[in-house]
């Protein structure tokens, strides 16, 4: 009987490696179309500035930069691969679409900074791409980099 709940054990592990590894695909529409990041779905593991400020559960105010904007950019850029856990996908003036990877489980996260010619403002959207909850990480990894640009 033990000899059975283990095996049933770990094939539920080896299964759910599988499902995150194979779930683990870029998602289409990433980028910004006509000055805007792709919408968040209705889970609540992602976090965008460009949400409605009244959809509490997504939004994040964008954050307000001083200096230039090659400079905001590439700081955010340091700060994010620094963090080891990051590979960056895409990178011009402007935007910037990082991998970031759990180190526990591998989930991957898809985070994107817009920082639009016009203004001194940088408008983000990190979101997971399985499951539901985040625990927050994806706020708190926003929230991390708003310190960083104000401070």
């Amino acid at each position: 009987m033990v000899r059975w709940i283990i095996a049933l054990i770990v094939v539920l592990v080896v299964g759910f490696f599988i499902y995150v590894n194979v779930s683990n695909k870029l998602p289409e529409g990433l980028g910004v179309t006509d000055g805007l990041l792709k919408p968040c779905s209705s889970s609540p593991n992602c976090v965008s500035t460009q949400a409605a400020p009244e959809d509490t559960v997504h939004y994040a105010e964008p954050i307000i930069y001083t200096g230039g904007r090659k400079d905001t950019q590439l700081s955010i850029e340091s700060y994010m691969l620094n963090k080891g856990n990051a590979r960056i996908v895409s990178s011009t003036l402007g935007y910037v679409h990082f991998e970031v990877t759990s180190h526990l489980v591998g989930y991957i996260d898809d985070v994107e900074f817009y920082l639009p010619e016009a203004d001194s403002v940088v408008h983000f959207r990190s979101g997971s791409r399985v499951g539901h909850s985040d625990f927050g990480v994806n706020r708190e990894r926003v929230r991390k980099i708003q310190d960083l640009l104000v401070n």
